[in-house]
């Protein structure tokens, strides 16, 4: 089965379980305003490596699903989050 991330219904990239967890941890962070967060804190609460939290942030970003500005080597603020989007399953 493949998972995929699925934006405004008809956008949709595939996504791994880490790519999912780092987006929930964001969900779960995010403010609903410009929220300043540490690399650490998302990489212990997703339990990934910092490699995968820097690929799938850079991805969800590319998609449009996210928006971040990088403070400094250690944080970022995580300037807007779509909720608007759904996980789904595929077998094709």
């Amino acid at each position: 089965m493949i998972q995929y991330l699925v934006k405004n219904q008809v956008d949709r990239i595939q996504c791994n379980d880490t790519g999912k967890r780092i987006y929930e941890t964001l969900a779960y962070l995010y403010k609903g305003k410009p929220t300043p967060l540490k690399y650490s804190d998302v990489l212990h609460r997703a339990g990934c490596s910092e490699d995968g939290l820097k690929f799938w942030l850079k991805q969800l970003s590319n998609f449009g699903v996210i928006e971040i500005k990088e403070l400094s080597f250690s944080t970022f603020n995580l300037k807007r989050l779509d909720k608007e989007i759904e996980f789904i399953y595929s077998t094709l």
